[in-house]
């Protein structure tokens, strides 16, 4: 089922991007600190002026756990700057965000769905939304946390992490996510239990990873084919226009930089490679075929004057119009 993305217009923007951490301080207090057997539990409360709820944030070692539970009066734009090294599973139970990322396509998460991403830099926005209930549990993981634990040597998850899915939140992991609200141990138990559960919970998305990156794998490049064949299209069908990469990019939904490494990829040239291309073939036919004169060429194909096509059609076919003209006949 195909989820109805939201659009955000009233909001409160919250600007974190100078603390260069992550901090709730901004939109909760630190009402509780609980320090026991290794665990280093904070209880936030969502101020009045944004909405109501708690931020539980538990650090273990290595290992930070955020357990979120609000509902805010409207939407909220935070606003971020992040320059830590850490992977993070994101299990969004109820609610809806956005993350965009200057430079990449928006990453939509709606309930029921969870996120796994190596973040090495954050300069974007995550957008939630308001006026609904919000429960997203996240963990975060040091790269010298899996590191100790050999996860970093499994080169499959780390093309995983980096392919950007988004994908739901299993039966299993959602029995353990539950398990964080009933969890009355303490002490050494409590400490042996988190653990555990980390490792589990790890285990299980790399799993489900795995095998939705199967599955979706020939679908995705069979869509984003298509988008790639529905560029090429539009720019033989219009070589009069001169599309940049940018309007062409979102015109098929796909960022710029992925456009152009996918485009290469599959056809073997860039978008620009493949526009100049196309309009240096139609003008040799046009010089071919007619008489008309090179400025009506030029113009035919994009070229404001005559002199920039003459240019193009040298540094493409090492001779000018004219002489190519003057040798076919």
């Amino acid at each position: 089922m195909i989820k109805k993305r939201r659009s955000f217009t009233d909001v409160q923007i919250v600007d974190l991007s100078e603390t260069n951490k992550i901090s709730y301080s901004e939109i909760a207090d630190c009402v509780e600190v609980k320090q026991n057997n290794d665990i280093d539990h904070k209880v936030y409360r969502i101020k009045d002026s944004f909405g109501q709820g708690r931020i539980d944030v538990i650090q273990i070692e290595d290992v930070c756990i955020s357990a979120m539970h609000f509902r805010l009066q409207k939407d909220i734009i935070l606003k971020q700057q992040l320059t830590i090294d850490f992977v993070q599973l994101t299990f969004l139970i109820e609610g809806e965000r956005v993350i965009s990322v200057a430079g990449c396509e928006d990453i939509f998460l709606g309930s029921g769905d969870s996120y796994m991403a190596n973040i090495k830099s954050f300069h974007g926005t995550s957008k939630i939304a308001g006026n609904k209930t919000y429960k997203e549990i996240k963990v975060r993981l040091s790269n010298a946390f899996l590191t100790k634990h050999g996860f970093f040597n499994d080169l499959k998850l780390k093309e995983l992490i980096d392919d950007n899915l988004v994908v739901p939140i299993s039966n299993e992991m959602m029995v353990i996510l539950e398990s964080f609200d009933t969890l009355s141990l303490e002490g050494t138990a409590r400490l042996i239990y988190l653990k555990a559960k980390v490792f589990e919970m790890l285990a299980i998305q790399v799993s489900n990873y795995k095998k939705e990156h199967y599955k979706n794998n020939s679908v995705q490049n069979s869509h984003r084919v298509k988008k790639l064949l529905s560029v090429k299209k539009k720019i033989s069908d219009n070589l009069a226009i001169n599309y940049s990469v940018a309007t062409l990019s979102k015109e098929v939904g796909m960022n710029k930089t992925l456009l152009n490494r996918e485009f290469l990829r599959v056809f073997g040239q860039t978008v620009h490679e493949y526009s100049i291309n196309k309009k240096i073939e139609k003008a040799k036919l046009l010089l071919v075929n007619t008489d008309l004169p090179i400025y009506e060429i030029a113009e035919q194909i994009g070229y404001k004057n005559a002199t920039h096509f003459s240019a193009a059609f040298k540094r493409q076919e090492g001779t000018t119009p004219k002489k190519f003209k003057t040798n076919i006949q």
